[in-house]
């Protein structure tokens, strides 16, 4: 895709974006080929950390997009969003996953994002931040910015926001059908870590087996 089919128009708004990715090196890139594919816009910060992200995205110059890795490490990605959201509908938050869209749609959702996008498609990336900046949602199911803060904004922390971002990982494979030692190749781990990490998930959303976590996971199983 060429700079010139992607540009932010006046009548688009401004697009002025804040970028979190857990990966250093992806972020700089992220940035990088942004900027190339849309000229206009203006990155108003990077950060790896979640935690930061957040201070950023309520701070006194905000972006107007926030793009979110969803797997993050010292603080899992939706719970980014829901802090954002909690607080303001002044910032879209466009979600960003490696991982199968289908598993996070849902969550990126219930946790006060616009859109959700693929990580490993530039294209996707691209067309999500393009229809933010038209105060667009991207995807069917999506809440407005405005919606879902007033959703948000008296809502009880969720049981998924306690896992961190390791066992958030680990969730993500074992919802997609990895196995132990599949999961400990995946993330670098030794399969002893793999088990340890899946019983802290199941006591953090107070299940009982593997299935009820991944069901919890997947918002299908209640308490």
């Amino acid at each position: 895709m060429a700079a010139t089919d992607s540009p932010v128009c006046a009548n688009q708004g401004t697009l002025i974006l804040g970028i979190v990715d857990n990966d250093e090196i992806t972020l700089r890139s992220l940035a990088r080929e942004i900027k190339e594919l849309i000229p206009a816009v203006r990155i108003a910060w990077l950060t790896s950390s979640g935690a930061e992200a957040v201070r950023k995205a309520l701070g006194p110059v905000k972006p107007n997009i926030v793009l979110v890795d969803m797997s993050m490490e010292d603080m899992p990605g939706l719970m980014v969003c829901r802090r954002i959201r909690q607080r303001t509908d002044q910032v879209k938050l466009l979600a960003m996953t490696s991982f199968s869209l289908e598993v996070y749609r849902e969550r990126a959702v219930r946790a006060g994002t616009q859109g959700i996008v693929s990580k490993s498609s530039e294209p996707d990336i691209i067309r999500g931040l393009l229809a933010m900046a038209r105060n667009e949602t991207y995807g069917d199911t999506f809440e407005s910015a405005a919606l879902s803060h007033i959703r948000l904004r008296s809502a009880p922390q969720m049981q998924q926001d306690l896992l961190s971002g390791r066992e958030t990982q680990v969730m993500d494979l074992v919802s997609e059908g990895l196995d132990d030692r599949q999961i400990a190749a995946q993330l670098n781990i030794a399969e002893p870590t793999v088990r340890k990490h899946a019983q802290t998930v199941m006591r953090k959303l107070q299940v009982h087996n593997r299935v009820q976590a991944v069901l919890r996971w997947l918002g299908k199983y209640e308490l």
